[in-house]
């Protein structure tokens, strides 16, 4: 005899990382119990999300100072964000 073990909905990695299962096996004479640890493998499954829908700022030219000059910002829940500079 065997057995299987199924997932009855979908599983996020941002709401629950691991799951540990307590298992029981028996033929009606004796038992035997293990444990099932189960790791939630995260996946880039949300957008990046920006703070406003438009941005706009102002460049002096040849104006140096305080650069680079940070004209938006993105965050997302599911991978890192690499920062660039235009």
């Amino acid at each position: 005899m065997t057995g299987a073990i199924y997932v009855a909905g979908a599983l996020d990695y941002e709401t629950r990382k691991r799951y540990e299962l307590r298992l029981a096996a028996s033929d009606n004479l004796k038992e035997n119990y293990t444990t099932v640890v189960i790791h939630i493998k995260d996946v880039n499954d949300n957008p990046p999300v920006f703070e406003r829908p438009t941005y706009r700022t102002q460049i002096t030219e040849e104006d140096d100072r305080n650069l680079p000059k940070s004209v938006l910002r993105a965050s997302s829940n599911s991978c890192v964000i690499g920062m660039r500079s235009f």
